[in-house]
């Protein structure tokens, strides 16, 4: 891309990261992908910009403590990630999301809340491990990957495109961003797209 990536990674991405440190893993998809935006980066070669609204901040901070991380260590997780928003390539402060969530016919207000701060940030793409909240009747799904975990057992992945004005966003698991990057794939939307298509289009080898 010759503009950096605007990129919104849900909450549920945050922490795990946090989740993962504690375990001592190291290299998952989750902190690869908190390694990339905290450095500006994305990929090997383009730069990312990070998208993050203080309602999902104050959301964090409030899942975080929920899980008995020491406050001091909250404080300075969620401090760390509006620093990676405003001083990011473009220099973003992080949204006040005072309205836009109703535009969107989502179960869970919190995540029409994330989907509006992706629209009002004009975000390229947001990742969560939370796909099925993120489909209404406005979004174009596509199958990517059916993947097995010891937490959630074998399911099938999906993208997620919405086309609203003048902003295309698509929505993705870690594992197929990560994936994507590893396939050298274009992150410009409308590229992108055509890119996922073309990839689940293959017939499978068995």
């Amino acid at each position: 891309m010759n503009r950096p990536i605007r990129v919104l990674l849900d909450v549920n991405i945050w922490v795990s990261n946090v989740i993962a440190a504690d375990r001592g893993y190291n290299g998952t998809a989750n902190q690869s992908l908190v390694s990339m935006v905290s450095n500006n980066r994305w990929g090997l070669g383009d730069k990312s910009q990070l998208i993050v609204s203080f309602e999902m901040i104050n959301r964090l901070e409030t899942v975080l403590r929920r899980r008995d991380v020491e406050p001091d260590r909250v404080r300075a997780y969620c401090e760390s990630i509006v620093d990676f928003m405003r001083y990011g390539p473009e220099a973003l402060d992080p949204y006040l999301i005072l309205g836009g969530a109703e535009r969107f016919p989502m179960a869970d207000t919190e995540d029409a809340g994330v989907l509006a701060t992706a629209f009002g940030g004009h975000a390229d793409l947001i990742v969560t491990d939370n796909l099925q909240d993120f489909v209404t009747k406005d979004a174009e799904v596509v199958d990517t990957q059916v993947i097995s975990t010891v937490a959630s057992g074998s399911r099938t992945l999906q993208a997620l495109r919405y086309s609203v004005a003048d902003t295309n966003l698509i929505i993705a698991h870690p594992f197929d961003v990560m994936n994507w990057m590893r396939l050298g794939f274009d992150f410009s939307p409308d590229n992108l797209w055509d890119l996922i298509h073309d990839q689940t289009a293959k017939p499978k080898v068995s």
